[in-house]
């Protein structure tokens, strides 16, 4: 039954109008009658809303755990990169401090072997005789003997030497040049004479200087005055 809200007379549940006054029937109805007539139960709609709730505070959890997952996985990865290049960075280091490490010490050896070369070719050098200083003597006519003494130094006195001189004029030869064996004298000289007379005073001498295998140890030529006396190189 529907009780009018204007006049309370009884109206029948489909009555659309009071069947008293005429009042429209059904808008002021209780809303718990408006609930059962379209079949919906209004606790069941809290009940929806409460777990349409639940479900999205779930959701909203699970997208922040998400997120958090995503953050940390971003910050390792851009540790490891980092740290990688950290190492990368320090073997490059190295190996260019080795590299230099290897540089200096083969610059090192290359000066201590041209040291020791340096060393090893002065020795040798000294270890045999050099044309080192002399003069030449002429007569008082180009008829006499032309005399050559040679030092050699001092050192290799009384060692066997073999020494040839060979005088020109105007690029002429006066003599043969023949090799002639010697011996070191106490001072370091090596004494010879021309073979004989020559027709000219001499503008050059080549003298050359072997050991006494023959071998050519020291080579020099003297440019001189074409006169008698002692002239000095």
């Amino acid at each position: 039954m529907v009780f009018c809200p204007n006049c309370g007379a009884e109206n029948a549940d489909s009555a659309k109008f009071c069947k008293n006054c005429g009042h429209v029937l059904g808008a002021n109805r209780p809303i718990k009658d408006n609930y059962v007539n379209t079949g919906i139960d209004p606790s069941d709609r809290v009940n929806d809303n409460s777990n349409l709730n639940s479900n999205n505070n779930s959701n909203s959890k699970s997208d922040n755990k998400n997120l958090i997952i995503i953050c940390l996985t971003i910050v390792i990865c851009a540790l490891l990169i980092a740290g990688a290049m950290v190492m990368f960075s320090n073997g490059n280091s190295n190996d260019d401090s080795d590299a230099l490490s290897d540089s200096a010490s083969l610059n090192s050896d290359s000066v201590d072997n041209a040291s020791d070369m340096e060393t090893s070719t002065q020795a040798t050098q000294e270890s045999y005789p050099t044309i080192q200083s002399g003069s030449f003597s002429t007569g008082s006519s180009a008829s006499d003997k032309t005399y050559c003494n040679v030092y050699v130094g001092s050192e290799h006195a009384g060692e066997k030497v073999k020494i040839s001189v060979l005088y020109s004029y105007n690029g002429y030869a006066l003599n043969q040049g023949k090799v002639v064996p010697k011996t070191v004298s106490s001072d370091g000289y090596v004494k010879v004479a021309s073979a004989s007379a020559l027709d000219y005073y001499p503008d050059d001498a080549y003298i050359t200087l072997y050991d006494n295998d023959g071998n050519v140890l020291d080579t020099k030529e003297i440019y001189l005055n074409t006169n008698s006396g002692k002239q000095t190189f």
